[in-house]
């Protein structure tokens, strides 16, 4: 294993092989941990880790053939050192299943002149607003109203035109963060300020209302192969707080929420790996709230994994060496769910539990998130969760009751921090 140790004009500074050398075709992989890079070394690829030093640990070292690791740099750094490595380890194909550098392979891939999906369609599904402007255009009856506030006066015409309430969210999030529901009068002077100080950050779109569930799809040369549809639970501020694979929902939604996920799919050029669309079956039928092209995160490859007997991560990795995608493998259970753990802000005096939790029936994995001495901060997003648990049984209500029933047998205590000012996300 060599580790890259690119100079500042980005040519490795070590002695690298040739393609003659290589023992099979050379795949960059850009962050995540390492299911891919395994699965790619099994198709026989040679598989260069790009990532920060944050995240590199022994177990990538044993993954990967060689490690090209930066910390801090910006997406155009990346781009000018990947096209500089590819001139010494020239790379068949990018691939990353990291939400932070979804753009950067597809800036890479589309220099290099490798296949994959088309850089604006990546572009378009990492920025919401370019998302919903391209939507408008090619999809317009299933559109969300939708405008980037570059103004305090763009927000009461927005509410002028659409009614309350609307949201607020930056237009290049995700894992829940940033987002504000404005439902009464009273809120607008909140939303006036949010926007005065990031002019141009934030998208203002209509409420949707109605049951919220992701649809997690595999494409393959454009065709969209429908893997599960998962059910899910917000707490305030639209903060996720557990899923359920499969979702509790009639044959007729389950076929509407296919049509209009790979509707949208279609509208916005998507040709290749996983997808995790957020869709809201709302009175006027589904609206997309936005896609990634990347597995769900939150565990839901893992839900899939459980109930379905495929992992989104084996089937890149095929798709990637050029070989046919594999079929299900391994026993399934009828039903997954994950389920968050939240407390009180505050600094953690004690955690108890999570050993009874593991113990209990169907659990298959607890993830504790904080311990003694680590501070919680107000549920603003999904760093702000305290631990999750997957749990597995027969049916999807009983897999649901699972989890909950382990999780609640885990108790964090916080006490006030000093200097925690209380936040409200959402400005009712």
């Amino acid at each position: 294993m060599t580790v890259l140790d690119p100079s500042p004009t980005g040519v490795p500074k070590d002695q690298h092989l040739d393609r003659a050398d290589l023992p099979g075709p050379a795949v960059l992989v850009l962050g995540g941990g390492t299911r891919l890079p395994k699965a790619l070394r099994n198709h026989g690829m040679y598989v260069v880790y790009g990532g920060g030093t944050d995240e590199y640990t022994a177990a990538h070292h044993e993954a990967c053939h060689e490690a090209w690791l930066l910390s801090g740099s910006s997406e155009d750094a990346w781009v000018a050192r990947a096209v500089a490595l590819h001139q010494q380890i020239p790379f068949e194909r990018v691939v990353t299943v990291r939400e932070r550098f979804l753009t950067t392979a597809a800036r890479i891939a589309d220099a290099l002149g490798l296949a994959g999906n088309p850089l604006q369609t990546v572009r378009a599904l990492k920025d919401k607003a370019r998302m919903r402007e391209l939507l408008q255009r090619r999809a317009p009856d299933s559109a969300v109203r939708a405008k980037v506030m570059r103004t305090v006066e763009e927000v009461d015409a927005f509410v002028a035109e659409v009614g309350l309430p609307i949201v607020l969210k930056p237009r290049d999030g995700s894992a829940s963060e940033g987002i504000t529901i404005i439902r009464h009068t009273s809120g607008m002077a909140a939303a006036r300020q949010l926007v005065r100080s990031r002019p141009e950050a934030l998208l203002a779109e209509e409420f949707l209302d109605g049951p919220e569930f992701s649809v997690e799809t595999f494409s393959d040369q454009g065709s969209h192969r429908l893997l599960a549809i998962t059910e899910k639970f917000t707490g305030p501020g639209a903060v996720e707080i557990g899923h359920l694979v499969p979702a509790r929902i009639s044959a007729d939604e389950y076929a509407t929420l296919e049509e209009a996920t790979g509707d949208f799919l279609d509208a916005i050029g998507l040709l290749e790996g996983p997808a995790h669309t957020e869709v809201i079956l709302t009175p006027r039928g589904p609206r997309v709230v936005e896609s990634h092209n990347r597995p769900g995160g939150d565990g839901i490859v893992d839900l899939v994994r459980h109930v379905t007997g495929l992992d989104l991560r084996d089937l890149l990795a095929a798709q990637t060496a050029g070989e046919p995608l594999p079929a299900a493998d391994g026993e399934r259970a009828g039903a997954a769910a994950t389920w968050f753990l939240t407390t009180d802000p505050g600094l953690v005096t004690e955690v108890s539990g999570w050993q009874a939790a593991a113990e209990q029936p169907g659990v298959v994995a607890v993830s504790p998130a904080v311990r003694a001495g680590d501070t919680v901060a107000p549920l603003g997003g999904s760093d702000d969760r305290c631990g999750s648990l997957i749990a597995a049984a027969p049916t999807p209500d009983e897999a649901l009751d699972r989890a909950r029933a382990a999780l609640s047998l885990v108790t964090v205590h916080t006490v006030v921090a000093p200097q925690q000012a209380p936040e409200n996300r959402d400005s009712r």
